[in-house]
This record gives C-alpha cells, structure tokens and sequence, in this order.
C-alpha cells in the first residue's frame, strides 16, 4: 500500500496588531441606549398623537354631518307644519261653502240627509228586536266582584 506523505509547514504567529477594538466604554452605551429608549418613545407618542389626531377629525366631521341633518329636519318640520295649516285652511268648512257659493251653488234649505254609517242611539223604549239582539247582556256582578270595585275605588279616590 501506497500512502502520500503529507507535509505540513507551521507558521509562526501572527504578531498581533497593535490596532485592537477597544469595548465600548459603560457611558456611550447608556446614551445609546437612552436614545433608543427615546426614540422608541417618540415613536409610540407619534403614533398616538396621529391616531388621536384621525379620531377627533373624525368625530368632528361627523358632528358636522349631524348638525347639518338636524337642521335639516328642523326645517322639513317647519315646512311640514305650514303644509298642515294650509291642508286644514282647504278642509275648513266655511272656505268650503265659500268656493261652492262663488261656484254658483247654492246652500240647501231643510233636511239634509248623509250616507254612511251613523253611530247607534240608544232608545230606551221601543228598540228594534235586531238592535237587542246585538246588544251583550250584562251579568249581575257578584259579591265578590261588587267587593273589589268598592276597594279599588276607595284606593283610585284616594290617589286623586
């Protein structure tokens, strides 16, 4: 077997160079570090700061908003109100009979007689079979029942 010699040369140290780097000194990195505590501070009040600024911008763009749609419904209020009284100027029956008079129609003299439905009269005497038959029949109250509207209405007379 064959094996190759290896030849190995040493070198003689390195001198070692009279240019070293020195460690930093104990107060360049405390002010290092104070600037990197203050420039982190600066960054977080900048970010505040700017967010606070985009929030009241806001809020006061907003408040505009709703100063202005409250305005505008005070003024859709006051012309809805004016429109009212002048619908109920038109509806009032004397502009009415006015117009119709000045239109050539005249006022009717004696009864007058309306359709529609007219709210029952009560008659004592002598009421239809169909009006008795609708009416409900009211049943006596009890003891019981005569006994609590007395008590509540001692209490709703001492409430007024």
């Amino acid at each position: 077997m064959v094996v190759a010699q290896e030849k190995v040369e040493w070198q003689e140290p390195l001198k070692q160079r009279s240019i070293e780097r020195k460690p930093r000194s104990a107060k360049r990195e405390k002010r290092h570090a104070k600037l990197k505590s203050v420039m982190a501070l600066a960054f977080i009040v900048g970010l505040t700061g700017a967010i606070g600024a985009e929030t009241i911008q806001l809020t006061v763009v907003e408040g505009a908003k709703v100063r202005s749609l409250e305005k505008e419904i005070a003024t859709i209020k006051a012309q809805k109100d004016l429109l009212q009284m002048e619908a109920d100027k038109l509806r009032a029956v004397s502009r009415i009979e006015s117009v119709a008079i000045s239109m050539g129609m005249e006022k009717p003299t004696g009864k007058v007689y309306v359709a529609g439905a007219m709210p029952a009269v009560k008659n004592q005497k002598g009421t239809p079979p169909t009006q008795v038959a609708n009416q409900p029949t009211v049943a006596k109250p009890t003891a019981l029942n005569q006994f609590l509207q007395t008590f509540t209405g001692f209490f709703a007379s001492t409430q007024r």
